[in-house]
């Protein structure tokens, strides 16, 4: 069901019911591109699954959403290097993925969802690959990114350690808050 919410909020999916609304735009009331666009421009995802193109560099798998908002491609790869950077990930700017451990794979998807500063970022269990060290350092990364930039994000977690060093926690179980 936690998933599923998220899916909702990023104009991934539609509801069977209702609306979703979000800064008193009707999300379900888009079309495809549109809301392709929205996620393009006002959202970062991070999925549990990093979904990197493996012909890809990691500084081009971290640009590319930048490129395809129509970024010069100097400002993007400086906005994925600072993203990169954030994440302790910028001596493997040029490797390609299936160079990179499980963990790297991840905190370079990250890096790719929070490189244009979005309004949001929903995040589905963003550190349940990582080890201690680099789910702290990705915690730190989120945290910075909400002081620095006022992103807001709205993370899935089972681990009530993460919870409980978040602003606001908000259980879901059986489908209820």
């Amino acid at each position: 069901g936690k998933s599923t919410l998220l899916y909702l909020m990023g104009a991934l999916a539609k509801p069977t019911s209702g609306r979703v609304l979000y800064q008193g735009l009707d999300l379900t009331a888009m079309d495809d591109r549109d809301r392709a666009d929205f996620r393009g421009n006002s959202l970062g995802y991070i999925f549990q699954f990093h979904f990197l193109l493996a012909e890809y560099t990691v500084i081009e798998n971290v640009s590319l959403p930048l490129l395809r908002q129509g970024v010069r491609r100097s400002e993007a790869e400086a906005a994925a290097d600072e993203a990169l950077n954030l994440l302790g990930l910028t001596a493997l700017r040029k490797r390609r993925p299936n160079q990179l451990s499980g963990g790297q794979q991840q905190r370079v998807a990250i890096a790719r969802a929070i490189a244009h500063k979005p309004a949001l970022v929903l995040a589905d269990e963003p550190t349940g690959s990582l080890d201690a060290r680099n789910a702290t350092a990705v915690f730190a990364a989120l945290k910075h990114l909400t002081r620095a930039h006022g992103t807001a994000v709205l993370m899935v977690t089972h681990d009530p350690t993460l919870a409980a060093s978040c602003d606001r926690t908000i259980a879901l179980a059986d489908g209820r808050i």
